[in-house]
């Protein structure tokens, strides 16, 4: 017997989640909620094999959950669903160490197909957002011109950026203060149109400025 769980709000996805593993055989599901989760508490003979996570906004309370899941059970897999494709989200979780990543509007076919790949040890990515990343990060988008050019330095620090250096880590590398790379992280974000630094590093990839390969995200 395998048993899922299933952790997330009481949407029509986890609901609709639930129905389907029921119907597959030699599956027992525990449905539990974000606030229940945090302890994972389960009994030896409820180990679970497989979670499943339905994730809103509540994207660093679900990191937090896959690392302790992972660290708790390691031979378990885990699934999300989460309607961002962000790549840096995605590469988050994959860090995480999660097994599959769904767009919500995925259908049964998906789902088995996920548990089979990971049982065979391989990461389940869905189709839609694999397609959406490839076009995205690959050079098959056309390259955006800048509207307004980046300094030397300002490229510098925006390869260190999209690289997930932090604040501090870019200063002691450049040998510039903490203050003069937010300096830059905001001329940056002026100067490229976006609002965080999500967004700097979606501008960088578009732009050709620094193009990323899929072979830096690992699936």
């Amino acid at each position: 017997m395998e048993n899922h769980c299933i952790i997330g709000n009481n949407t029509l996805l986890s609901k609709g989640l639930n129905q389907v593993l029921e119907n597959f055989e030699r599956t027992k599901v525990v449905l539990l909620t974000f606030g229940e989760s945090s302890t994972m508490d389960f009994n030896k003979s409820e180990k679970p094999d497989f979670l499943w996570m339905d994730v809103t906004n509540e994207i660093k309370p679900a990191l937090k959950i896959c690392h302790q899941f992972n660290k708790k059970f390691p031979e378990s897999k885990n699934f999300v669903f989460c309607d961002n494709k962000d790549p840096l989200i995605v590469k988050n979780f994959l860090k995480a160490g999660i097994s599959g990543y769904f767009l919500p509007h995925c259908n049964t076919k998906n789902i088995k197909e996920a548990i089979s790949q990971s049982i065979k040890g391989r990461i389940y990515i869905d189709p839609k957002l694999r397609h959406f990343l490839t076009q995205n990060i690959l050079d098959i988008v056309p390259a955006v011109p800048a509207k307004h050019p980046l300094t030397k330095r300002e490229k510098e620090i925006l390869q260190l950026i999209v690289e997930e250096y932090t604040t501090q880590e870019i200063a002691n590398k450049l040998f510039i203060s903490f203050c003069t790379v937010e300096t830059h992280r905001l001329h940056l974000i002026q100067k490229m149109g976006v609002r965080n630094t999500a967004g700097l590093v979606r501008e960088a990839v578009a732009r050709n400025i620094y193009p990323i390969s899929m072979n830096s995200m690992t699936f």
